[in-house]
């Protein structure tokens, strides 16, 4: 096991972004995944037929362009997400809301190994003897949004704790992506009501992936390493230069510089209200 400290250079960045960011992480497995390009997979732990399948899908597909897979180790969606990005010989990131001396689901303590001897990655914010609790499951869900670059709710029912994951991605300016349901169907209601709010409605992997080629394409050919962690704040909703050195505890005058170069190479664009968007 490895503790990772906030402040340390193997904590990663995208968790910086995150309601109250965890002070360290408990890691088993490989760290270095935690800083890698990362789609969530989440959904209901009573999944449908429709919802395992969809999840195979989507999970084997996004492993297989590159990305690694993040979920929870519950049972239903987020079990398949783990199986199925590993048998592509994907990688895979499993966040816990107990410790690590205290695997849970306890049914999953094999999927838990599984994910170790193919070369993920465990972390939990929870020191190694910390229970289940049904409280802390809501707070690690910000962690599995904030460690993706989006979030793929497969199923939900009302208030399920994958639609607690897509809602706190919204709130980290991430990306969110739904499969339409029935509307007769319980575990539809989270996806069709957040497709109706505005996330994006997918129907094949193509559609998360055609997404992200295009914007990862950019910062490979276009912005210096030391821009990144900027850049990367920057989305489709407005943010300020103050709200992003907070964010990167950074001084207001680097960030305005870096700002200033991302704007005149063309990759962001300042708004009224003195806020910035990526440009389209």
């Amino acid at each position: 096991m490895k503790i990772i400290k906030k402040g340390e250079s193997k904590y990663p960045n995208k968790l910086l972004e995150v309601e109250s960011p965890p002070k360290q992480l408990y890691v088993e497995g490989d760290e270095s995944l935690l800083n890698n390009d990362s789609i969530a997979i989440v959904g209901s732990r009573k999944a449908s037929s429709y919802g395992k399948q969809c999840a195979k899908i989507f999970a084997r597909e996004i492993s297989r362009a590159g990305f690694t897979v993040v979920s929870g180790l519950a049972i239903g969606i987020d079990s398949i997400a783990h199986i199925y990005s590993m048998n592509e010989m994907g990688k895979t990131i499993a966040v816990l809301g107990s410790g690590l001396n205290n695997i849970a689901p306890k049914e999953n303590y094999y999927l838990y190994k599984q994910i170790l001897e193919n070369g993920g990655c465990v972390v939990t914010e929870y020191p190694p003897e910390e229970q289940e609790n049904k409280v802390n499951f809501p707070r690690r869900n910000r962690i599995i949004s904030g460690l993706a670059m989006g979030v793929l709710l497969v199923e939900a029912k009302y208030r399920g704790g994958g639609s607690i994951t897509a809602r706190q991605a919204i709130k980290q300016r991430k990306e969110v992506f739904c499969i339409p349901n029935r509307i007769d169907e319980k575990n539809g209601y989270s996806t069709n009501l957040l497709i109706k709010e505005g996330a994006n409605l997918v129907t094949c992997p193509q559609d998360i992936l055609d997404f992200y080629t295009e914007d990862l394409e950019i910062q490979t050919d276009k912005i210096p390493d030391e821009y990144k962690n900027i850049y990367d704040l920057i989305s489709e909703l407005p943010i300020s230069a103050n709200e992003i050195a907070k964010i990167l505890n950074k001084p207001i005058a680097e960030v305005s510089q870096t700002l200033s170069m991302l704007e005149i190479e063309g990759l962001i664009q300042n708004i009224p209200g003195n806020k910035y968007i990526r440009s389209t």
